[in-house]
């Protein structure tokens, strides 16, 4: 008799293999040791196409939808059948009397195992290897504390609802809007998570590019005190800057004439910065992003390398950032690995030499999931066989995984109040006393470094002296575009914005997407042209903004409704919310889509146009050719009337021409036009506010003849 292991991919069926000395390979597998071991490559089974239910589902119409299978129906993946009837085989033979599903300890793991082992039709006893890392101690530890496999079928559920209420949502809406709006323009593609997170992208952005920046004014004075200078800069209990320059001016020369003040008042407070938590994967991507500039996707195929090739990290994809009260006594094991890396070793041999301080920002048994926050295994690191980028996302980890066993950071924040007659300068310090866990982090890296001001040691009442007065002009900045750090952020809260770290972590059950799955999506949106990368910023395409402004379900792209979806599927997992009810719901929004796309089919379609580039006018839309024009593709769902004629004064405009008048705002003279009486001349083109305007030397637009 044998125990068939099923892992997700051959890498980690090799390992398994070798710890567990299943010596004999096959075709496909390996065997001895009273074992036979195969592996997936992934999903080998996914949900069928439409077409497999029936062949005129071919065809997409609008009025064949919705389309609501009674029975969910999988097919194979052409490229791992072979594989797949491999382990078909294997769990049919006679002397398989169990199977050990070892695929990865999460929920697209559960689903991997329970498909392959659905399309056997024999029922296994199943038993399940849950682990947070790969090293062998720890998968042998595994082994000898195999859990019951019905302990997993709430888990299972939840996979299996999330897959299948992705296929009735994103099927059924991505063949509505491709047959009601396309017209040439591909497959618009939607989806239960990823329309959602594509109208925050677009929303910020069209903030941004309709922001009009307004100038401010500040008045800054240096200020001289006995016991040094320092510099303050005025304000009222309302408002510390003038939009009207007038009345900055004149303060300005008011306090000209007043050298002498007193200093009103002197507040100082200590205020202490407990260590952050630890990395869960959103939040290691979220700082990878802005250390490194590391996509969400990169950081996620490194730290699955150093969790399954370097086996130094434990398991990559978790939502937690607590541990368990269980790895408390494996603490100092996992600090000893560090105390060679010349960098860490004085931060391990200090921590190492006492006690460990351990507080419930570090271990909390109610705030862990499925898997405990990432950490370091017991394995030694040798960083020499790191890739470079590697390295750096690992220091990130060993940094983090020392920082919560440090002191906390103490900080003196100081504020004074000097005043000139009527009127009041604000001087605000910073000064670290004790630096506690950011020691590790070094001055270049803290997030407060620069603030750290150190003002001259005053009293309430003293004399201070106006040395220099200065009226600065300022504008007032649109909201940043997103990046994949912000977006993350949003993504985990369900659009909300919330700096403080212990109330997202209640916010996670109701985030967009998984840690697992937030990187997939942003490359998916990529993918289908939606969004593109500039550097750190993500930009929405005319494409991405146009879909958005076709939803006729406000629920489709509603972060809240999406983050509800997520905390049933949650839910689910502890048998707190039934599967049937989740699904029902589902097929009734799925209804709802439908119908609200029927009575806009045929008024607006997008036009399979390349853009050419950004609106100057409207800020928003893209610049499309067009039959007579090039004009924006927001002409009329925003009623954006900016275009440039093709033939502007018998003279054909070609599109390298429109080209350097959007990127430059104008072109060089140009050769060709003819006026209305017959005579030819030369002229530039030049954007002028709303219109496109002729510039002739030396002077200035006039409008088009």
């Amino acid at each position: 008799m044998a125990k068939l292991i099923i892992t997700e991919k051959p890498s980690v069926g090799r390992d398994i293999a070798k710890v567990l000395k299943i010596s004999s390979a096959r075709d496909g597998y390996f065997e001895g040791n009273g074992y036979v071991l195969t592996w997936a490559f992934g999903h080998l089974l996914t949900l069928a196409h439409p077409e497999v239910y029936d062949e005129s589902l071919k065809k997409w119409s609008l009025e064949q939808l919705p389309i609501l299978p009674e029975v969910f129906k999988k097919q194979s993946n052409p490229n791992s059948e072979k594989q797949l009837h491999c382990i078909l085989k294997l769990l049919a033979r006679p002397d398989i009397q169990e199977v050990i599903c070892a695929t990865d300890a999460g929920r697209e793991g559960e689903l991997i195992f329970r498909w392959i082992y659905e399309e056997a039709h024999r029922p296994l006893p199943i038993k399940r290897l849950w682990i947070s890392s790969q090293t062998d101690q720890a998968i042998l530890e595994g082994f000898q504390n195999l859990k019951e496999g019905q302990e997993f079928e709430p888990l299972y559920h939840s996979a299996l609802s999330r897959s299948e209420a992705d296929w009735l949502v994103g099927m059924n809406a991505t063949r509505a809007y491709t047959s009601a709006f396309s017209r040439g323009a591909g497959v618009l593609s939607v989806g239960r998570v990823q329309t959602p997170v594509l109208k925050m992208i677009v929303d910020r952005y069209i903030e941004h590019m309709q922001f009009k920046s307004t100038p401010y004014y500040e008045l800054h004075m240096t200020i001289q005190h006995k016991n040094g200078v320092y510099e303050g800069i005025w304000f009222t209990k309302d408002s510390d800057r003038f939009f009207d320059k007038a009345e900055a001016v004149a303060i300005q020369n008011e306090l000209h004439s007043l050298k002498k003040g007193k200093i009103l008042s002197v507040e100082k407070k200590e205020k202490i910065e407990k260590p952050p938590l630890l990395y869960d994967l959103t939040e290691l991507q979220k700082e990878a992003n802005r250390k490194f500039k590391f996509s969400a996707d990169h950081t996620l195929k490194l730290a699955q390398s150093l969790y399954e090739k370097h086996k130094v990290i434990t398991y990559p994809r978790t939502s937690s950032r607590y541990l368990s009260s269980d790895m408390v006594p494996k603490l100092k094991e996992r600090l000893q690995q560090l105390k060679d890396i010349p960098q860490f070793a004085p931060f391990c041999q200090d921590i190492l030499a006492k006690e460990l301080t351990i507080t419930n920002k570090i271990v909390d048994d109610q705030k862990v999931t499925d898997h405990h926050a990432i950490i370091l295994t017991e394995k030694k690191p040798i960083l020499e066989n790191f890739l470079d980028d590697e390295r750096r996302l690992f220091e990130l980890i060993a940094k983090r995984f020392i920082s919560v066993f440090l002191k906390d950071c103490h900080k003196e924040l100081s504020t004074l109040v000097s005043g000139f007659g009527v009127h009041a300068f604000k001087t605000t310090g910073t000064v670290i006393q004790q630096a506690g866990w950011r020691t590790i982090y070094g001055v270049e890296e803290e997030d407060g470094a620069e603030d750290q001001v150190i003002l001259p040691a005053v009293l309430q009442g003293d004399d201070i002296v106006q040395e220099q007065l200065h009226c600065l002009e300022k504008q007032t900045k649109a909201p940043p575009l997103h990046t994949e750090a912000s977006i993350l952020a949003y993504m985990e809260t369900a659009g909300k914005y919330i700096e403080d770290e212990e109330l997202r972590q209640a916010m996670k059950d109701r985030g967009i997407g998984t840690p697992a799955t937030r990187a997939a999506i942003l490359e998916r949106l990529v993918a289908v042209q939606y969004i593109q990368k500039d550097k750190q910023k993500l930009i929405p395409t005319a494409k991405g903004i146009e879909l958005i402004s076709l939803i006729k379900s406000p629920e489709l792209v509603s972060p809240e409704l999406t983050g509800d979806w997520e905390f049933k599927l949650n839910q689910m997992t502890k048998n707190e919310c039934r599967r049937s009810e989740f699904m029902q719901a589902i097929q009734v929004f799925t209804r709802h889509i439908i119908q609200a796309i029927h009575p806009y089919v045929g008024q607006r379609m997008i036009k399979s146009q390349t853009a050419i580039g950004s609106c100057p006018v409207c800020k928003v839309g893209s610049i499309i050719e067009g039959k007579l024009a090039y004009g924006c593709t927001r002409w009329k769902s925003a009623n954006c009337s900016f275009k440039i004629w093709k033939e502007m004064s018998k003279k054909t405009i070609t599109l390298a021409q429109v080209k350097t008048l959007l990127k430059q705002g104008k072109t060089k003279l140009l050769k060709g036009f003819v006026s209305k009486a017959g005579k030819p001349f030369d002229a530039g083109l030049v954007i002028d506010q709303t219109q496109v305007k002729f510039w002739f030397e030396p002077s200035g637009p006039v409008a088009r003849k």
